[in-house]
C-alpha cells in the first residue's frame, strides 16, 4: 500500500509541476486570433480513470483496509482526487488554474509527511505537531468541564479534520459522545458511544487500577494515602449506584411518557408545571410531543401544546443561563476556598432542583475543602491546649476543638472523611478527660 501510494504522490508531483510551469509562463506575443473556427481540446486527466480511482480509494478507506498510519496521508491523496475533477474544465482560466495548484500543493505536503521514513521529520516539527495536538485534547476537557456542549462537538470535529479519525480517543470520543446528548443528537450520541464503550472494555476498569493503588500504598506503610484512594473508590462506587437510581427513574418517566397521549390535556399542562419546577425541562417537552400527537386533539388544544412548548424552551434557556452564572460563581468560590459560601449556593441550586454532574463535582471539592480547613483549625486548638498555661484555658481550647469536630460530624453525616473526623474527637475526648 504503501508503495503505490508513493507512486500516485509521484505522478501527482509531475501533474503539479506540469501545471505550475505552463501557468508561469512569461507572456509571450500573440498570434493571430481565428474566431471562425472551433479548436478542440482534449481533457488534461481521463475523467473515468479518476472517477475509478476516487471509488477504489474511497472504499478502501470504508472497508478499513488502510492502517491508521497510512489513513491522513490516503485521505489527502483522496482531496486531491476530488481538486483535479474540475482541472480539465475548458473554462478554467489562469487564475482558477494557480488556485488549484496552490491547494493541491497544500494536500501534497500532507501527503509527503504521511509517507516519509521514522526519522526524516525534523523534531521540531514533531514537537511542535505533537503540541499542537496536546493543547486541542486540553482544551476540548477545559470546554467539556465550562460545561459549554455546543463548543466540544466544534472542538472535536475541527481535531478529527485536522489530524484524521485516529486523534480521537476513547477519552476525547467519551466527551463527544455526552456532549452530543446534551445538544438532544441522541443517535450521533450512541453511535459515539457504543464505539467508545468497545474500546474502553478492552483495557482493565479504572477501579480496578484505583484498588491496585490503594493496596500498593498500604504494603509501603502509607495508611493515610491508602485510605484516600480508599475514599476515592467509594466516592465513584456512590457515584455509580446514583447513576443506576436515576436511570431508573428515567424509565419509569419513559412509561408515563408513553401514557402521556391517554391522558387529558389539563392533567398533562399540570404535570409540565411540576417538571418546570423541577427543572425537568426535557422530560416536560416529552410530555407535550407525546400528547401533541394525539390524534384526536382540538386546533385549539394544539396551539396550546406550541405555545407551551415554546414557554418550556424558554424557561429552560434562561435557567440554564442562570446555572452557568452560579456555577462560575462557585467555582471561583471553592478555587479561594471560599468554602462556606460556596456550599450555601449550591444549596440554593440544589433546592430548585438542578443537580447534575457539576454540582456534585463541586459539592464534593467543598465540602471536603471546608472539613479539612476545620479539621486544621481543630488541631491548631488542641496544640493550643497542650501549651497552655492554666487548666481552665486547656479544656476551653478541648471544647471549642470538640465542637468543631462535632458540628463536622452533624453537618457532614456520609462524608468519606468521617473516619478520620472520629478518630480525632476521641483524641480530643480522650484529653478532655484528665481535666
Amino acid at each position: 500500500m504503501e508503495k503505490k501510494m508513493k507512486a500516485t504522490c509521484l505522478k501527482f508531483v509531475i501533474v503539479f509541476m506540469l501545471l505550475a510551469a505552463g501557468c508561469a509562463q512569461f507572456p509571450g506575443e500573440r498570434g493571430p486570433v481565428f474566431t471562425d473556427q472551433e479548436v478542440a481540446s482534449r481533457p488534461l486527466i481521463d475523467q473515468e480513470e479518476l472517477t475509478g480511482k476516487m471509488v477504489a480509494l474511497q472504499r478502501k478507506l470504508q472497508g478499513n483496509s488502510i492502517s491508521e498510519e497510512d489513513r491522513p496521508g490516503a485521505e489527502a491523496l483522496l482531496e486531491i482526487y476530488k481538486l483535479l475533477q474540475g482541472a480539465a474544465a475548458p473554462s478554467t482560466n489562469e487564475t482558477q488554474y494557480r488556485r488549484l495548484i496552490a491547494r493541491i500543493y497544500l494536500r501534497l505536503e500532507r501527503v509527503e509527511s504521511a509517507f516519509q521514513p521514522a526519522g526524516a521529520r525534523g523534531p521540531s516539527g514533531e514537537r511542535s505537531t505533537l503540541d499542537l495536538f496536546s493543547n486541542k485534547r486540553h482544551k476540548i476537557l477545559e470546554t467539556y468541564l465550562s460545561g459549554d456542549s455546543r463548543g466540544v462537538i466544534n472542538q472535536v470535529l475541527e481535531l478529527k479534520n485536522r489530524f484524521g479519525p485516529g486523534a480521537l480517543t476513547p477519552g476525547i470520543n467519551l466527551v463527544f459522545a455526552l456532549s452530543l446528548a446534551n445538544q438532544g443528537m441522541f443517535k450521533e450520541a450512541i453511535e459515539t458511544g457504543e464505539r467508545t464503550v468497545r474500546e474502553l472494555e478492552k483495557g482493565p476498569d479504572l477501579i480496578v487500577l484505583e484498588g491496585k493503588i490503594a493496596a500498593w500504598y498500604s504494603r509501603l506503610g502509607r495508611e493515610d494515602a491508602a485510605m484516600l484512594w480508599y475514599d476515592k473508590m467509594n466516592d465513584l462506587m456512590d457515584d455509580r449506584t446514583a447513576l443506576l437510581n436515576h436511570l431508573k427513574e428515567d424509565f419509569h418517566t419513559t412509561t408515563n411518557q408513553q401514557e402521556a397521549q391517554l391522558m387529558p390535556l389539563p392533567r398533562i399542562l399540570t404535570m409540565v408545571e411540576e417538571k418546570l419546577q423541577a427543572h425537568a425541562f426535557d422530560q416536560a417537552k416529552i410530555l407535550l410531543q407525546q400528547k401533541r400527537q394525539d390524534t384526536a386533539l382540538s386546533p385549539a388544544e394544539r396551539d396550546t401544546i406550541d405555545h407551551t412548548l415554546e414557554r418550556v424552551e424558554k424557561t429552560k434557556q434562561a435557567s440554564q443561563g442562570r446555572e452557568k452564572e452560579a456555577l462560575e460563581k462557585i467555582r471561583g468560590l471553592v478555587e479561594n476556598e471560599n468554602y462556606a459560601d460556596a456550599l450555601a449556593l449550591l444549596e440554593g441550586l440544589k433546592s430548585e432542583g438542578i443537580q447534575d454532574y457539576q454540582v456534585t463535582d463541586l459539592q464534593r471539592a467543598a465540602t471536603e475543602g471546608f472539613i479539612s480547613r476545620e479539621r486544621k483549625r481543630a488541631a491548631a486548638l488542641f496544640l493550643r491546649a497542650r501549651t497552655a498555661g492554666s487548666s481552665l484555658e486547656k479544656k476551653e481550647y478541648l471544647r471549642q476543638s470538640h465542637d468543631i469536630l462535632q458540628k463536622l460530624l452533624d453537618k457532614f453525616p456520609s462524608s468519606p472523611s468521617r473516619d478520620k473526623i472520629l478518630q480525632n474527637l476521641e483524641m480530643v475526648d480522650r484529653e478532655l478527660a484528665k481535666w
